[in-house]
C-alpha cells in the first residue's frame, strides 16, 4: 500500500542552540532507558537519523499514527504506535528518559502523562500545550539536531534494556 505524502511547512527553522544540545546530549548519555517518541514533524528524511540514533543508544522507538513511516516496523527496535494510552505504560513506565521528536499535542492525549521520566524535547518549533514539561527542549531542523547530537553522544554505554524484554513488550501491543 502507498503511504500518503506529508508536506512540512516550509518555515524557516534556528540553527539548534548548541548549549541544549549538549544538555540534551548529557542527560541521553547519562539514561539507563531511553525512549523515543517520534510525531508528526518528523519526516521520512528525519527517519535516516533516527534510526542511526535509536540503534546506536540503542533505544526502542514509538511513532504516532502520522508518523509511522519514519521508522521501519520491522525494526528490533521498533515497538509501534504511541497512542497515549495504557499500551505504552509498559514501555514509558520502565523508561528514565523519554525522547521526543518532532511530537505534537495533536498526538497525545492531554489529560493524561503519567510518566516519571525526564522529558527531551527535539523539535522544528517550539511544541505548546503539552502535558508534560521538557526539561531541554533543541529547536530547530531535526536532520541537523540529530546530525549535531550525534558526536556528542560518543562513548554511550550507559543503557540497559534488555533486548528481549522489548521483543516480548513488542509482541504484546
Amino acid at each position: 500500500p502507498s503511504v500518503p505524502l506529508r508536506l512540512m511547512p516550509t518555515v524557516p527553522t534556528p540553527p539548534p542552540d548548541p548549549r541544549a544540545l549538549d544538555r540534551a546530549a548529557e542527560l541521553i548519555r547519562a539514561a539507563s532507558r531511553p525512549v523515543v517518541i517520534a510525531g508528526l514533524q518528523c519526516t521520512p528524511e528525519d527517519g535516516r537519523w533516527l534510526q542511526a540514533l535509536a540503534e546506536a543508544l540503542p533505544a526502542p522507538v514509538l511513532t504516532t499514527s502520522q508518523a509511522k513511516e519514519v521508522f521501519p516496523e520491522a525494526h528490533p527496535l521498533a515497538l509501534g504506535t504511541f497512542t497515549g494510552g495504557e499500551q505504552d505504560d509498559a514501555v514509558l513506565g520502565l523508561a528514565d528518559l523519554i525522547l521526543t521528536l518532532g511530537l505534537d499535542r495533536e498526538a497525545l492525549n492531554p489529560r493524561r502523562w503519567p510518566y516519571a521520566a525526564l522529558v527531551v524535547s527535539l523539535s522544528r518549533t517550539s511544541p505548546s500545550g503539552l502535558p508534560f514539561t521538557p526539561l531541554v527542549e533543541v529547536v530547530g531542523d531535526l536532520a541537523l539536531i540529530l546530525e549535531e547530537l550525534a558526536p556528542r553522544l560518543r562513548g554511550q554505554t550507559q543503557v540497559d534494556w534488555d533486548m528481549f524484554q522489548l521483543d516480548r513488550l513488542k509482541k504484546t501491543r
